[in-house]
């Protein structure tokens, strides 16, 4: 089994390939809003590496977002084609849940993105991993009444504040999670949550 991971949803672009379990090629770039640059070179390269073709790959997972508009189109625009030209299913993945999986033996994972002002993106997770709180785009004071009755050993995921956990992918881990999330291609779409600039000056 040889599964492919595609994430352009933030500054780090990720592609990894992964074969019974063992990691067979990594790339994280971190690139100025250019990930269509690298994104197909990068898994290019893993195929060529490992003497892999296309038709070669079983699973295809991606990061669907929430994150970058122009950034979470591009791999699922290329997973869904590679994905459709290879005739396998691809498996969403969320940019939030993506990180818990590197932690275990808290009560409750909480996964925060930092937007503008006092709006975020969080989801929150049990100890299986299961939604407590779906992904979600709200403002602070929605986001602390979600967790407000949250009780136990805390895991807080995020880039920025105190006392939170710097985001981490254990890919292997979140594969054998996902695994059977398994959708047509044609149906695969960027969650974007938040509406674009547009939308929401018209509102």
């Amino acid at each position: 089994m040889i599964s492919l991971f595609l994430d352009t949803s933030s500054k780090t672009l990720a592609v990894y390939m992964v074969k019974d379990s063992r990691i067979i090629y990594e790339k994280n770039i971190t690139t100025n809003n250019d990930h269509s640059k690298y994104l197909v070179p990068s898994i290019d390269e893993g195929l060529k590496l490992n003497n892999l073709k296309p038709s070669d790959i079983n699973k295809c997972y991606v990061v669907t977002g929430p994150g970058s508009f122009t950034g979470t189109r591009i791999a699922v625009t290329v997973g869904k084609t590679f994905a459709y030209s290879n005739n396998i299913n691809v498996i969403p993945v969320s940019s939030l849940k993506q990180y818990i999986f590197s932690l275990d033996n808290y009560d409750y994972y909480i996964s925060i993105i930092k937007d503008k002002g006092n709006r975020l993106y969080y989801g929150i997770y049990d100890k299986d991993y299961n939604d407590i709180v779906a992904d979600k785009y709200n403002y602070l004071d929605v986001f602390e009444k979600d967790i407000s009755e949250l009780k136990g050993k805390i895991a807080i995921i995020s880039e920025e504040g105190e006392n939170t956990i710097k985001p981490k992918l254990d890919v292997i881990k979140l594969m054998e999670c996902y695994k059977d999330s398994e959708i047509n291609p044609h149906y695969l779409k960027p969650n974007y949550l938040k509406k674009i600039e547009v939308e929401e000056k018209l509102w």
